[in-house]
C-alpha cells in the first residue's frame, strides 16, 4: 500500500511537471493570463497628420524620402485597469507635434502629366503647418483570444488586441513664415488670422457678397474617437510591452489650417487688426515661392472642407502590473 502511494505521487508530480514544460514551451502558462487590477505604463512613438496639407494617400505619405527626413513623435503615460482577462481601460495623456508638408508631393509632381495633377496642385499650395498638440483619452482594450479565459489561446504570452474610445485634445496650428524677401520668420499662429475667412460675419461697412457662405470658427479644444489595433507581450508576471496603431477620426477640418477657399485678402482689413491683416495677406498663399507668376483667386479651393481632418500614432508601450493579493475569479 506504501509503495502504491508512493507510485502514484511520483506519477501525479511527473506528469504535472512535463505539462508545466509542455506549457512553456508552448508559451502559455496561467500565470500569463491578464491578472486583475492596475498597470502604470508609457508610450512613445510617431505621430502622423492626416488632413488637407500633404499628399493624399497614406503610401504617398510613407514613401517618400521628404517624410522621412523630419518625421515627428509622440510619448505619452496612462493608467491601466483589467476588468477581465479580455478587457482592460486605460486612461493615458499624450504630448506631440502634428506636422505635414506640402513637398511631400515632390515626387509625384516630377511625374505629373499636367499642372491640374492633384499632387501638383497641393506641391503648388505650398504650405508647411505643425501643431503643438496635448489629448486626454480613455479607452477600452479588448483582447478577442481571451473571452474563453481557460483556452490556451487565452494562456499565450503573445495577444492580439483592439481600442476604441473617446478622446479630447488641444491643437495650435502654426505655419512657417517665409517673406517675399527670402527671409525665415520662423513659425506664427494661424488661429487669430482667419485665412479663410472662418468666423467672419457679415457687418456694416463690409461689401456684399463675401461671407454669405463663410466657415464658422473652430474651437482650439476639440473631441476625436481613437480606434486601434495592436499585439502585446507578456514579459513576466508584472511587465508588458505592446506594439499599436491607433487612429483618431476627428470632428473638425483645421488641425492644419487648410479646408476650404481662398478669399479676397482685402476682406482681412475689416476683421483683423492692421498687423494681423498683413500678416493673413502674406500667409493666404504661399504659391509664389514655388511659382513666381502663380496666384489664386478668390473662391479657388484651398482645401476639400468635405473631409474632416484625422491623426494617428503608432507606438511602442510598456507597462508594470501592479501587484495584488486578490485572487483573480479567472484563474
Amino acid at each position: 500500500m506504501r509503495k502504491t502511494i508512493i507510485r502514484s505521487i511520483l506519477t501525479l508530480v511527473i506528469s504535472t511537471a512535463a505539462m508545466h514544460a509542455a506549457n512553456a514551451q508552448l508559451g502559455f502558462s496561467k500565470e500569463y493570463v491578464e491578472p486583475p487590477g492596475f498597470s502604470v505604463g508609457f508610450n512613445i512613438g510617431l505621430l502622423d497628420l492626416w488632413g488637407d496639407v500633404g499628399t493624399k494617400s497614406p503610401i504617398d505619405h510613407y514613401a517618400n524620402d521628404e517624410y522621412w527626413k523630419k518625421t515627428h513623435y509622440m510619448g505619452g503615460i496612462f493608467v491601466r485597469y483589467s476588468a477581465s482577462p479580455a478587457l482592460a481601460m486605460r486612461l493615458g495623456v499624450n504630448y506631440g507635434m502634428l506636422y505635414a508638408n506640402d513637398n511631400w508631393n515632390y515626387t509625384k509632381v516630377k511625374k505629373a502629366e499636367s499642372i491640374e495633377d492633384d499632387a501638383y496642385q497641393r506641391f503648388l499650395r505650398n504650405q508647411k503647418v505643425r501643431a503643438n498638440t496635448w489629448e486626454g483619452s480613455f479607452v477600452f482594450e479588448v483582447s478577442p483570444r481571451r473571452f474563453n479565459y481557460q483556452s490556451k489561446g487565452a494562456m499565450k504570452r503573445f495577444q492580439p488586441y483592439l481600442l476604441f474610445g473617446v478622446a479630447a485634445y488641444h491643437f495650435r496650428p502654426q505655419a512657417e513664415y517665409i517673406t517675399k524677401s527670402g527671409a525665415n520668420k520662423g513659425w506664427v499662429d494661424l488661429y487669430d488670422l482667419h485665412l479663410e475667412g472662418d468666423g467672419f460675419i457679415k457687418k456694416p461697412g463690409v461689401p456684399d457678397g463675401a461671407f454669405e457662405k463663410a466657415p464658422q470658427s473652430y474651437q482650439l479644444w476639440q473631441l476625436a474617437v481613437p480606434l486601434g489595433l495592436g499585439v502585446k507581450w507578456d514579459i513576466g508576471r508584472q511587465l508588458g510591452l505592446g506594439i499599436e496603431y491607433e487612429y483618431r477620426y476627428c470632428f473638425t477640418d483645421y488641425l492644419d489650417n487648410v479646408s476650404d477657399k481662398y478669399i479676397d485678402p482685402s476682406y482681412y482689413n475689416y476683421y483683423l487688426s492692421a498687423q494681423n491683416a498683413a500678416l493673413a495677406t502674406e500667409m493666404q498663399d504661399r504659391s509664389w515661392l514655388i511659382d513666381p507668376n502663380a496666384h489664386h483667386t478668390p473662391g479657388e479651393q484651398r482645401g476639400n472642407p468635405s473631409v474632416k481632418d484625422a491623426y494617428s500614432t503608432l507606438s511602442i508601450t510598456f507597462y508594470y502590473k501592479i501587484k495584488n493579493r486578490k485572487s483573480p475569479w479567472w484563474y
